[in-house]
């Protein structure tokens, strides 16, 4: 058991925080990638061209784009074909930014809490918001690009705690497996005063991420805010729970129905566990893209 005076951390661990020069830079691979996504008049040849200097990014998007939900599997056999047949641009270059932004941030690989984990969670919800997104009845209240964008990078905040205190990183691994009747949030606030969701704030505004991003990110705990940006709240609130088998670790409103969260997206409830179960079907191929990814 780890001696831990959680006042004290939480005091230490903001104040590196409000410092940006103490945040990790944003790799240069993923503010290329950012660039790009801005870009009005940016290609594929010039996506293909960042993805293909990394093989690292090279390997993991045709590993994605070959996965069983898209039905090409081996028949692609380039970067190229991998965005213009499978993914598109702006869902190939979100998800690339992501898996780059990840790089900079060094963590253990293995639990509950650990990076293999993580990754396999981060995949599965960020498609699931994506597809929930495309099923609104008013599509022109949400950007689902943005949607998927702020799905990767929801557990981020876990990744660089990891990273700036992998001794206190690997307690809570150990608690949220020796008590699995509580959420993981509550097991944050309770053992160490600072959660995932206020560390992936302060990360995600150092790094200059979309307004909608650090808001979803920093209220994704509470799908019940009413303010700007609710919209990607609601939807990563939904993505959450569609796909979360331990119901404790939902979010900070259980008394807030799933259903009433969908009506409220106006989403047809049985298109969108029609599209958890596509997800889900996909569990094995996402968690073997994460290992590839910690290894």
């Amino acid at each position: 058991m780890l001696d831990l005076d959680k006042k004290q951390f939480s005091k230490h661990f903001r104040t590196i925080l409000e410092k940006i020069e103490q945040i990790p830079p944003f790799p240069e691979s993923a503010r290329l990638l950012s660039d790009l996504r801005q870009n009005p008049d940016a290609n594929i040849d010039q996506l293909s061209e960042i993805i293909e200097s990394d093989p690292g990014l090279t390997a993991f998007i045709l590993k994605y784009a070959r996965i069983p939900i898209f039905g090409y599997g081996h028949r692609i056999h380039s970067v190229d074909q991998a965005i213009r047949l499978v993914l598109g641009f702006n869902t190939a270059s979100s998800l690339m930014m992501s898996i780059a932004s990840s790089s900079c941030l060094r963590m253990q690989k293995h639990g509950q809490l650990g990076y293999i984990k993580i990754w396999s969670k981060t995949l599965e919800c960020a498609a699931l918001c994506r597809e929930l997104s495309l099923m609104m009845s008013n599509r022109s209240q949400i950007d689902s690009d943005l949607a998927h964008l702020c799905g990767l990078f929801q557990n981020f905040g876990y990744l660089l705690f990891g990273h700036f205190f992998p001794k206190e990183y690997s307690y809570l691994n150990d608690l949220v497996a020796r008590y699995p009747e509580q959420s993981f949030r509550t097991i944050q606030l309770q053992f160490f005063g600072i959660t995932h969701d206020t560390i992936g704030k302060y990360l995600m505004n150092a790094w200059n991420l979309p307004e909608e991003v650090i808001v979803a990110i920093a209220e994704q705990n509470y799908p019940d805010y009413s303010g700007k940006h609710a919209i990607y709240v609601k939807l990563i609130a939904v993505a959450n729970r569609l796909l979360q088998s331990e119901l404790q670790n939902i979010d900070g409103c259980a008394y807030v129905e799933t259903t009433s969260l969908i009506d409220d997206l106006g989403i047809n409830e049985n298109e969108a566990l029609k599209a958890k179960e596509n997800i889900l079907g996909c569990q094995n191929d996402f968690a073997i893209l994460s290992q590839s990814l910690a290894a």
